[in-house]
This record gives C-alpha cells, sequence and structure tokens, in this order.
C-alpha cells in the first residue's frame, strides 16, 4: 500500500489530538480533584458513587431528625424533672402539715405555696420546644393546659379544650392516642411525645387536682384529707419518674443511632472518595508524561510535515 504524505499527516494530527486529550483529562484531574469527567470514564464507578451519595443524603437527613427528636426529649425530660420537684415539694407540705404540733395558720400558709405550685405544674406542662407545646399531642401551636373556674369557684384543669375530670370518656381516649413520631431510619419510627393524659392523668386522681385537693384539705386545716393526699402524690411521683426513665432510654437508643450514621457517614464518604477523587501525586506523574508524549508527537510532526513552495518563496 502506497503511503502519501496526506496520509502520513493526517495520522500526526489524530494522534497530536488524542496526545492532547490525555494531557487536557489529567490537567482537569488536577484542577478539580476529581477522577470522574464523565460517566464514561468508570461506568461501573459512576454507579457507586452515586450510590453513595444518595446513602449520605439519607444518612444525613435521618441524623437531622435524630438530632430534633434529641433535643424534643431534652426538653420534655427538663420539664419532667421540674414536675417531680413540683411534686416532691407537695408531698414534703403534705407531710409537715399532717404533723401535730401544726397550727392551722400554718397550714394556711402552706397553702399558700401550694397555690403556687399550682401555677407552676400548668407551666410545666404548657412547656415548648421550637415554638411547639410539647406535651399537647397533634395540638402544638395552641396551649394545651388550661384552669378554668366553675361557677363554685373550683379549679379545674382542661387539656385541649376538655376537662380531665368531667369529660367525654372516648374523647379523653382519642387525645391519649395522640402521638408525635420521628422517623430515624429507613421505615422505623419512634415516638417522641408524651400526649397530656399520660403527662397529669384523668379523674379525679389527675396530678392537678390531687395537689388542688391537698391545698382546699389545707386552707380548711382538713388532717384527713391531708393524710389521704399523701398517697396520691406517691403515685403521681412514681408515673413521673416512670415517664422520665421512659424518656432517658429512648435518648440513650437515639444517641447509639447517631454515632452509628457518625461511622456510616464515614464509610461512605471513603467509598465516594475512593472512586471520585485522585492521587494527586500520581496525576501529576501521568501529566507531566502525557506532556512530554506530546512535546514528542509535535517534535515528530515537524518532520513529517513538509515544507512547501510557499516556504521556499518567503
Amino acid at each position: 500500500m502506497r503511503i502519501t504524505n496526506s496520509m502520513m499527516i493526517n495520522r500526526f494530527l489524530y494522534n497530536m489530538n488524542s496526545n492532547l486529550g490525555k494531557m487536557e483529562k489529567y490537567h482537569y484531574q488536577l484542577e478539580t480533584g476529581r477522577k470522574i469527567y464523565r460517566p464514561s470514564d468508570d461506568p461501573v464507578g459512576i454507579t457507586r458513587s452515586l450510590q453513595a451519595r444518595t446513602d449520605l443524603s439519607k444518612i444525613e437527613r435521618y441524623t437531622q431528625n435524630v438530632g430534633d427528636a434529641k433535643a424534643w426529649l431534652t426538653q420534655t425530660e427538663t420539664s419532667l424533672m421540674e414536675m417531680n420537684e413540683i411534686i416532691k415539694r407537695a408531698y414534703d407540705l403534705a407531710i409537715d402539715s399532717v404533723n401535730a404540733s401544726k397550727t392551722p395558720e400554718d397550714r394556711a400558709a402552706n397553702a399558700k405555696e401550694l397555690r403556687e405550685l399550682e401555677e407552676q405544674l400548668i407551666q410545666a406542662a404548657n412547656t415548648t420546644y421550637g415554638g411547639r407545646y410539647v406535651f399537647g399531642g397533634y395540638n402544638t401551636v395552641k396551649e394545651p393546659f388550661k384552669i378554668v373556674k366553675d361557677d363554685d369557684g373550683n379549679r379545674n384543669l382542661l387539656y385541649n379544650g376538655i376537662d380531665l375530670i368531667t369529660g367525654e370518656v372516648d374523647k379523653l381516649s382519642e387525645l391519649e392516642g395522640e402521638e408525635l413520631n420521628y422517623e430515624i431510619g429507613p421505615g422505623v419510627n419512634m415516638k417522641v411525645s408524651i400526649n397530656g393524659i399520660e403527662l397529669l392523668g384523668t379523674g379525679y386522681d389527675n396530678i392537678f387536682n390531687v395537689i388542688v385537693e391537698l391545698t382546699d384539705a389545707l386552707e380548711n386545716n382538713d388532717i384527713e384529707a391531708i393524710d389521704s393526699s399523701i398517697g396520691k402524690l406517691q403515685n403521681a411521683q412514681q408515673d413521673i419518674l416512670s415517664h422520665l426513665a421512659d424518656v432517658g432510654g429512648k435518648y440513650n437508643r437515639l444517641e447509639m443511632v447517631e454515632h452509628r450514621y457518625g461511622d456510616d457517614k464515614i464509610n461512605y464518604t471513603a467509598v465516594k472518595s475512593q472512586v471520585e477523587d485522585v492521587d494527586q501525586a500520581e496525576v501529576i506523574m501521568q501529566f507531566m508524561m502525557a506532556q512530554m508524549v506530546y512535546r514528542s508527537s509535535l517534535s515528530v510532526g515537524a518532520r513529517i510535515i513538509q515544507p512547501t513552495l510557499v516556504d521556499f518563496l518567503r
């Protein structure tokens, strides 16, 4: 086969462009720090990279949910501890007031303190996190607990508009079923809320009413009623401590989940980096070699392309 000058020039231009393309590829990798310029560079690797990116995105979302759930539980725990202190103080006042050495005036003074504790209990029950009421069930925008007085001057407690003592059983049961959940993993939901029915109870033995009855008993100097309230306060404290234990267990679980997501994030980032990131030293060496080959091709091309008549006329 006859090799023409035109064929040699075309082959030279093709090879030179190929060498230039290699040099441009390594130059891009050095500039961006990424191996893959287009999917065809590494079809298998780009699949692994995209999957790792998807997994990292999910981990980021679930980690944020876990953080919000932990903050919610922290606020819940703070309020429960405050309620526990209120009940403990009410219990101490009741024990102090059944003492035979106490006068009606002493018991009346204790009653005044208890009135303040009633208000503080409701303030703790109406605690918020991020502008949302923690113990309101599905109602997170309006105060769930309100103290109202009836025609006889008795202080009653409403939860989301329903009286905890005289409210309809069906409505109270419906409110008791309200709970807020956080998705902390694929298909994994955790209940983080305690609604007001669970918190204070219903009927005459709800925590607020127990303190109100104790206050009335102190004002009326009713020793028998004061003594009766002591056991109710002990039961109320046990309920609060049970909620605290539940909150603590959930918080510990969330910390373990958060730690696992931290490890997963490191692993998936390593997978993504292995596929996408370049070895700087290796790429620099490849770039220098490509540059040397390109310059050599230019040098050889100068000998392949013969001078034309125009060159001689100059």
